[in-house]
């Protein structure tokens, strides 16, 4: 009987907290559109192979639409959703990150799939054109190939430091994650990452034996102004705790520092990626800049090695990459900005299964394009 008495008055609680919603002062999530657009026009004049002719005129798309709300709770707690829509086909992605938001006195909490801590808490060289520290360059230069039908290949340029800084173990870019992120105290804030493994928008189960899974990602940060000039300094690490059987466990790490002051910014950013394969290398941005009003201009090298050179990353030896990009940016109104790069980027390979004719290339790129935020 007593036992009957509990659930009977267990079923009427839930019932009361079912019927009741008025009871809470806080409001149902109510979502809001927002996001971007970037269209992009330029030439290029590339290194070009028998029967291989990449140079000339194209056009590039960017965009994403953001369904955003949150919602503060009676307790204080705000909660929150993000779900952003892929405007261009993305490889068959087509919603990037989606997550859910946890905000309180503890800091805050994301869910789902986004970046993780050592991506987002990362500092850089500001730049103003197309993204010399996002694997952009690799859009408007190419590699040619030889007889084998061999390249250097540009692949890794993507959230690994072949092409950025802002990275992660293994590339793991929008894999289901849980992310923490402490308030900031006299600047500093820390912040943790866990990723099961790399897969985004998959719940199947993991093989812990067959991939390399449980990444771990950490990162602490510094931003404050003193008398008027901003510093602001970054370190992330990441590594992966459960390996494939191979005995390596990936790691990942990057830092940055920047100076602002009076429309004045400098900047340098490292990352290396080690026990990663094709992809273990390092790489480095440093990066000028000055904006006044709604003008400004913006100065980048980029340098990026990796141990995977050829096509498949099969062959063996070391390529780099080298960019220059000089860049400048106006707001023609809210939201809307006209954008222009000057750009050029070099890629060599000591491999020496590559033909003499494809072991090294160069490209030099003009870019122009509007950003639009709404």
């Amino acid at each position: 009987m007593k036992k009957i008495l509990l659930g009977t008055t267990a079923i009427v609680a839930a019932g009361m907290i079912v019927a009741a919603p008025t009871a809470f002062a806080a409001e149902k999530i109510k979502l809001s559109v927002g996001g971007y657009m970037e269209q992009w026009f330029g030439y290029t004049s590339s290194d070009d192979a028998a029967g291989q002719d990449y140079s000339g005129l194209d056009q590039k798309s960017d965009s994403e639409i953001h369904f955003k709300g949150s919602t503060k709770l009676d307790n204080g707690i705000s909660v929150g959703v993000n779900v952003q829509l892929e405007a261009n086909q993305n490889n068959g992605d087509q919603i990037d990150e989606s997550y859910m938001t946890i905000k309180g006195g503890f800091g805050s909490i994301d869910i789902g799939s986004e970046n993780s801590v050592q991506y987002r808490m990362h500092y850089a060289p500001s730049e103003f054109g197309i993204g010399i520290n996002s694997g952009d360059q690799t859009a408007w230069s190419s590699t040619v190939k030889d007889a084998e039908g061999d390249q250097i290949s540009e692949g890794g340029a993507f959230r690994q430091p072949f092409g950025s800084t802002y990275v992660e173990v293994l590339g793991a870019n929008d894999s289901e994650k849980i992310s923490w992120f402490s308030p900031r105290v006299e600047g500093i804030q820390v912040g943790l990452s866990y990723s099961p493994d790399t897969n985004q928008d998959s719940n199947g189960s993991i093989n812990r034996d067959d991939s390399n899974t449980d990444l771990v990602m950490a990162a602490v940060n510094f931003n404050k102004t003193f008398d008027g000039t901003n510093v602001r300094a970054s370190l992330g690490l990441g590594t992966v705790t459960s390996d494939d059987g191979g005995g390596d466990n990936a790691s990942a790490m990057n830092a940055g520092i920047g100076v602002s002051s009076g429309g004045y910014t400098i900047g340098l950013s490292y990352a290396n990626f080690e026990d990663s394969g094709a992809n273990s290398g390092a790489g480095m941005n440093v990066g000028t800049s000055y904006s006044s009003g709604p003008w400004g201009v913006s100065l980048n090298y980029f340098h990026g090695e990796k141990d995977g050179t050829g096509a498949g990353s099969t062959l063996d030896g070391n390529a780099t990459m080298d960019s220059v990009f000089l860049s400048g940016k106006y707001a023609m109104g809210p939201g809307i900005t006209a954008n222009g790069t000057i750009g050029h980027s070099s890629l060599s390979s000591d491999d020496a299964d590559l033909d003499a004719s494809v072991d090294s290339s160069s490209s030099t790129y003009v870019v122009v394009g509007m950003r639009v935020s709404f």
